[in-house]
């Protein structure tokens, strides 16, 4: 069996797809009908001027107004109120206020709800993110940041998140319930009753928080020692999805920048664009100096204009996970008499012996001292000059690479002992 060793380079496409927003009369949004709404409720955005009315004077303003009412303020980060109306008034009325800049329809956030049926820890994945090198080598574990979590809240009974809530020592000093667990977003008036702590009902902001608050000893995350608030903005699961809304999820956010945080996570979002009022929040606290951090969506399998607000706000670290549909890696042709065949190799395990070779190389399949193909025991063969065809399986990938070295192998191939593909650890 001959191998001749080659690379290919793959390319991969992006479709497009669009998301399109409608003004009418330059202040009212309108979002197309498939983006969940809440009836009678906008997020009603005022004109920035020190010379203007406050926001007291426009509270009032709206107050005077036959079935309008204001349920929140918004001062420090977006400039405007959250209202609710009757069927009787409408956005255009609410726009006709003088010194009102936009209306925006209140949006359900709805995060669909799927339990795990298994844990499932990836510790090595610190080695590749250089998060390992970080804490141990450099000592940077967040000690003396505070990070605001905006999420569904978090289980701080955890004993690996702290098992603590705002007591000394404790990782978690900041924070508040804004929803309740009675939120329900198909009823036409949900319920939200807060509770006294931000406790977690669905397990998305526990996750988060394990990625950076986790202690150990199965869950290590990138800051342990960081100081850390959580702000509950989500439901508990009711019928399937864990919703919040747009009022919401800002006072939320409000909330986390009073605190103080140098540092705000936001793993939520939905495809919008920067003008949106959360976006317009977040890039505020860029300016006031805070690193916003936030999910860059879930949408990406539908192309362009796909990104989620907030991450599109302007200066937020907007971060997303890409799955490749394409393996890259080596091919290897063996050639048999039989015939050639390609075969796809992981990449080699280290740039300073890159598994090519000038000339064919013969390939074989040995056994071991024991008779086995696993190559753990050692060879009583010579294998120099030659590539060893090895089983994967009991001993580690480096104890046959080893025992066919001692034995003069110059390469080795190790192939599955189940199905599927394999990456060397």
């Amino acid at each position: 069996m001959i191998l001749t060793s080659g690379v290919v380079f793959t390319v991969a496409c992006l479709g497009v797809a669009s998301a399109q927003l409608t003004f009418a009369d330059n202040k009212v949004v309108t979002y197309p009908p498939y983006v969940p709404v809440k009836r009678g409720a906008y997020i009603v955005e005022l004109e920035h001027s020190k010379a203007g009315p406050s926001i007291a004077a426009y509270t009032a303003s709206f107050n005077s107004i036959s079935d309008v009412w204001v349920s929140s303020q918004f001062s420090t980060l977006f400039n405007g109120l959250a209202v609710s109306t009757s069927d009787s008034i409408g956005a255009t009325q609410l726009a006709s206020v003088q010194g009102v800049k936009r209306v925006w329809p209140v949006r359900y956030h709805r995060l669909p709800y799927r339990m795990s049926a298994t844990n499932i820890t990836y510790p090595y994945l610190h080695q590749p993110t250089g998060v390992s090198r970080a804490l141990h080598e450099l000592g940077l574990n967040g000690k003396g940041i505070k990070i605001g979590i905006v999420d569904t809240g978090v289980d701080y009974t955890h004993p690996e998140l702290g098992n603590c809530w705002k007591t000394t020592d404790c990782p978690w000093q900041y924070g508040a319930d804004f929803i309740g667990d009675k939120f329900d977003s198909s009823s036409p008036n949900p319920i939200i009753i807060p509770n006294p702590t931000p406790m977690d009902c669905d397990g998305h902001g526990t996750h988060v928080s394990g990625i950076l608050n986790g202690q150990g000893p199965n869950v290590y995350g990138v800051a342990p020692g960081a100081t850390y608030g959580m702000y509950r903005v989500f439901s508990c699961p009711v019928n399937g999805n864990v919703a919040s809304t747009d009022d919401i999820i800002l006072r939320g956010i409000e909330a986390a920048y009073q605190d103080g945080h140098d540092i705000i996570s936001l793993s939520l979002g939905g495809g919008s664009w920067p003008e949106d009022p959360i976006s317009v929040a977040c890039s505020k606290l860029v300016k006031k100096g805070v690193v916003v951090v936030a999910a860059n969506g879930n949408e990406g399998a539908n192309g362009l204009y796909t990104a989620g607000t907030p991450a599109v706000g302007h200066g937020v670290i907007a971060v997303g996970s890409i799955d490749n549909w394409n393996i890259t890696g080596a091919i290897a042709e063996f050639t048999t008499p039989q015939g050639s065949r390609p075969v796809l190799l992981s990449t080699p395990g280290s740039d300073r012996y890159p598994f090519i070779f000038e000339a064919d190389v013969p390939v074989v399949a040995p056994v071991d001292s024991s008779g086995s193909p696993l190559g753990c025991t050692g060879y009583s063969v010579s294998l120099s000059g030659k590539i060893a065809v090895i089983q994967r399986g009991v001993c580690s990938f480096a104890q046959k690479a080893a025992a066919a070295q001692a034995a003069g192998a110059i390469g080795v191939v190790v192939y599955n002992n189940v199905a599927g593909t394999l990456s060397p650890s």
